[in-house]
């Protein structure tokens, strides 16, 4: 009767430790998945991020598409330019 309990024991053992070695040793172990985890989440911060940002350019996109005001800002103001005709004054510091 004893000799079963020791052969249990031993296997139990010999379990535990063999799901020891997968869980800290193998190459999915604990210490990778927390790295992949954090990884993820850098990932999908960026992702938000970068959604934002082609938000702003899609309505960017679509004032200079359909605004001709803004247009018409964004050339006077950035590039320079007039209508024919306009005298333009820069102011120097």
């Amino acid at each position: 009767m004893h000799k079963r309990i020791y052969i249990f024991i031993l296997a139990f053992l010999f379990f535990i430790g063999v799901l020891v070695l997968q869980l800290f040793f193998s190459k999915g172990n604990l210490f990778e998945q927390k790295k992949i985890e954090h990884l993820i989440t850098e990932y999908e911060f960026k992702v938000d991020s970068l959604k934002g940002v082609i938000e702003d350019y899609k309505s960017e996109i679509d004032r200079l598409q359909n605004d001709s005001l803004y247009k018409e800002q964004i050339l006077r103001t950035k590039y320079g330019m007039s209508r024919d005709g306009e005298k333009v004054f820069q102011m120097v510091k």
